[in-house]
């Protein structure tokens, strides 16, 4: 069970020992990227755990659910892990190329990290309202690589991102205050057992427009996709890269994982 928390802990270690050591490009390039080869190892192990012994459950602090932080991987989940450790690996190797000194000296690499931290909490939770924390934790931390180095382009496109996902998650939100509030728990395998027996048509309704558009916009679905060739254009390269292969996969991720689970029948 403990390489369930492992994509979590492995890239918030990373952070942090790049936070610790001296500010000196080349040796936080190596532990950026050790951190990353390390992250793609502990996914594999996953993957290859869920494929041998089926779904893996790991309830944080020996709290039972719902009440505890609950950490489920299933094929898909795991394999969507694995994609996380090689997009990471792809991202932190380009830093050998070049980095712009300033975005490196304003702590370009920790929050790759950070960001790694928040795509592999989304697809390991277990929990609605903890899919909503990973989100922001990658929303913070995407916001933050967007406008590194501050050029009017750059500040302007990160304005953007992040007040019409602030949007997006202010409805994910109520979608969850909803949901919680007609069901009592927001644990995803306690929501599939409840079933639509406890809801009624006219509450799926309002769930359902909420969260399609909240995360239409995360994913950057058509039409809901406007805030997306605003804003990727302006970071580098490897930032580009990261944001397309990760951010967006989680927007869809949500999208299948939850309408799934809330509405089977439909």
């Amino acid at each position: 069970m403990r390489a369930l928390v492992l994509p979590i802990l492995v890239p918030l270690s990373t952070a942090v020992i790049l936070l610790l050591v001296p500010a000196r490009p080349l040796l936080q390039r190596w532990i950026a990227l050790t951190g990353s080869i390390v992250l793609l190892l502990v996914a594999v192990l996953l993957f290859r755990r869920v494929e041998t012994d089926g779904i893996q459950v790991l309830q944080v602090s020996g709290w039972s659910a719902p009440f505890g932080i609950t950490l489920v991987a299933d094929l898909l989940a795991a394999m969507l892990v694995v994609a996380v450790g090689v997009v990471a690996v792809a991202v932190t190797a380009a830093a050998f190329a070049g980095v712009d000194p300033k975005r490196e000296a304003f702590g370009y690499h920790p929050l790759i990290q950070i960001l790694l931290v928040g795509v592999s909490g989304a697809f390991l939770t277990g929990d609605l309202f903890n899919l909503y924390v990973w989100f922001e934790v990658m929303l913070v931390a995407s916001f933050v690589l967007m406008a590194l180095h501050r050029t009017s382009a750059q500040v302007e496109a990160a304005f953007k991102y992040v007040t019409i996902n602030l949007i997006a998650s202010s409805l994910f939100l109520t979608a969850l205050g909803l949901l919680y509030g007609v069901t009592g728990t927001l644990n995803m395998a306690e929501l599939a057992r409840l079933g639509p027996a406890i809801r009624t048509p006219g509450v799926d309704l309002v769930l359902a427009v909420l969260l399609v558009i909240a995360f239409s916009i995360k994913a950057g679905l058509f039409p809901l996709f406007f805030w997306l060739p605003a804003s990727y254009h302006t970071p580098p390269a490897a930032v580009g890269a990261a944001f397309a292969g990760l951010l967006t996969k989680v927007g869809v991720y949500a999208l299948l994982r939850i309408f799934t689970l809330l509405f089977q029948s439909a």
